[in-house]
């Protein structure tokens, strides 16, 4: 009787623990740790290139790209609810500084 009291309990606790890290975030297939996420905000026309990509009120740099049909910035451990601000070269060589603070993100 004992060895059954035992291997029950032995076999509830291996189940309570599956489906405690079941229910863990890094289980999940579409955890990204922080490093890893990215983030992007639409421009309103397409640009030929960026420039000093940086937070408005730190000024500290932010590492990001601009996406191949020049329409979009991609950013890498962007601070949420930050502006960040910008130069874009536009096709006729044309240099503008704008800032935006509604940043999506992306898978």
């Amino acid at each position: 009787m004992k060895k059954i009291i035992f291997a029950l309990s032995f076999l509830l606790f291996i189940a309570l623990n599956h489906a405690i890290q079941a229910q863990s975030l890094k289980g999940r297939y579409d955890f990204m740790p922080d490093q890893f996420r990215q983030y992007q905000f639409q421009l309103e026309e397409p640009v030929k290139s960026i420039d000093e990509l940086r937070y408005e009120q730190t000024g500290e740099k932010i590492k990001g790209a601009l996406s191949p049909d020049g329409l979009r910035v991609v950013m890498e451990n962007y601070k949420k609810g930050q502006r960040v601000k910008l130069k874009i070269e536009h096709a006729d060589g044309k240099v503008e500084e704008v800032s935006r603070v509604r940043v999506l993100f992306m898978r």
